[in-house]
């Protein structure tokens, strides 16, 4: 497999504090790459850094597809098929879910009129399993389901990867099941994922590889079962007793 996300030497500061330190790590095509880490671990600005939503590294090259994306802004990034989520709902309350979804579609799709438009938009709704709920506000809606939004309008902008903040924080259990089946679906569907996420076993389910930050830099790499077994990583959430017992 090609990489279709390349990561060299990324860093970022805020004053004193490294919040990401000389990090590098590739994406092949159609992976689902998990990220892994204590809280401050600097796994959700790392996602700041590759869409520069809100700011970019200091220094390091992103490439997306073999094209560097470290000059571009962060529009043109998403046109270059890096796509993110948020670890809070970004819905914008007072639209109807279809309308979040439309807002969120690039100008193409509008070109064959208003009724195509908002067809295509259903049709990422149903993927989701949100057709039915179109036309509510999405003030209205689950926090689950509201969640499952913020993926159909990330879905609407056509990644090539995906970013996905914490897609199950909150959730109950078989909403979390769910998450995971929809997780592996747009993976199939030939989209490349990123997944941050403190549930573990979410991670170990959809990964094909997962990382493990801390501090900024990079832990442990390796398949899921080898990574969550590693010392070093049982450590760094749970304190050095842990890692011995």
């Amino acid at each position: 497999m090609t990489d279709i996300l390349a990561v060299q030497g990324i860093s970022k500061s805020f004053g004193a504090l490294k919040a990401i330190r000389n990090l590098s790590f590739s994406l092949k095509s159609n992976e689902v790459l998990g990220i892994a880490g204590p809280n401050g671990s600097g796994k959700s600005t790392l996602f700041n850094i590759l869409t520069k939503v809100p700011f970019g590294p200091d220094e390091g090259e992103i490439r997306v597809a073999g094209e560097s994306v470290s000059g571009l802004g962060p529009r043109q990034i998403v046109e270059r098929g890096l796509v993110r989520s948020f670890q809070t709902e970004t819905d914008f309350e007072t639209l109807s879910v279809i309308e979040n979804v439309l807002v969120s579609m690039p100008d193409s799709d509008f070109r064959s009129g208003k009724a195509a438009s908002r067809q295509r938009a259903r049709e990422f709704l149903d993927y989701v399993g949100l057709a039915a709920q179109q036309d509510r506000p999405a003030s209205e809606i689950t926090v689950y389901d509201r969640k499952k939004l913020m993926i159909a309008t990330a879905l609407a902008c056509r990644p090539k990867v995906l970013l996905l903040d914490e897609p199950a924080a909150g959730l109950s259990r078989p909403e979390v099941s769910e998450m995971i089946e929809l997780i592996k679906r747009i993976n199939l569907g030939g989209i490349s994922v990123i997944v941050i996420e403190h549930i573990i076993s979410l991670l170990v389910s959809v990964s094909n590889r997962l990382i493990v930050l801390n501090f900024g830099e990079l832990l442990a790499e390796g398949t899921p079962q080898d990574v969550i077994r590693d010392p070093r990583v049982i450590e760094a959430y749970l304190g050095p007793a842990a890692a011995h017992e």
